[in-house]
C-alpha cells in the first residue's frame, strides 16, 4: 500500500471515530490522537514526494474534502470538552461554597471585622 493510500485509510478510520461517538469520550480522545499522529507520520513522508506525482491522485481531493470534516468534528469534540470542563468547575465551586459558606469571611476570637470604612 502506497502513502496516499495509507493517508486515505488512515483518514477514514480518524473520521469513523469522531462520527460515532463512544460512551466513554476518554477512550475516544485517545483513539483520535493515535490516529492523528499516524497521520502526522504519513504527511511527513508524503512531503517528501513531488508535487506533480500527488496532484495527479484523484485520492487527494477526497483526502482534502476528509480533512476539512475532520477538523470540524475535532472543533466539535473540543468544544464539548471545554463545556464539560467549565460546568464542572461551576458544580466544584458551587459545592465548596455550600460546604464552607464562612471560608471567605475573616474572623478573629470568634468574632469577624467589618472591612467598610
Amino acid at each position: 500500500m502506497d502513502l496516499v493510500e495509507q493517508l486515505m485509510s488512515c483518514s477514514k478510520k480518524l473520521l469513523a471515530v469522531l462520527e460515532n461517538p463512544n460512551s466513554d469520550r476518554d477512550q475516544q480522545v485517545d483513539k483520535v490522537v493515535e490516529l492523528l499522529n499516524e497521520r502526522e507520520e504519513i504527511i511527513v513522508r508524503l512531503k517528501g514526494q513531488t508535487d506533480a506525482k500527488l496532484k495527479k491522485r484523484p485520492q487527494i481531493m477526497e483526502i482534502l474534502q476528509m480533512e476539512q470534516d475532520i477538523q470540524k468534528k475535532i472543533h466539535h469534540l473540543y468544544e464539548q470538552i471545554k463545556n464539560d470542563l467549565k460546568r464542572w468547575n461551576g458544580q466544584k465551586r458551587l459545592q465548596n461554597a455550600y460546604n464552607r459558606p464562612f471560608s471567605h469571611v475573616e474572623t478573629y476570637d470568634g468574632r469577624f471585622y467589618d472591612k467598610r470604612k
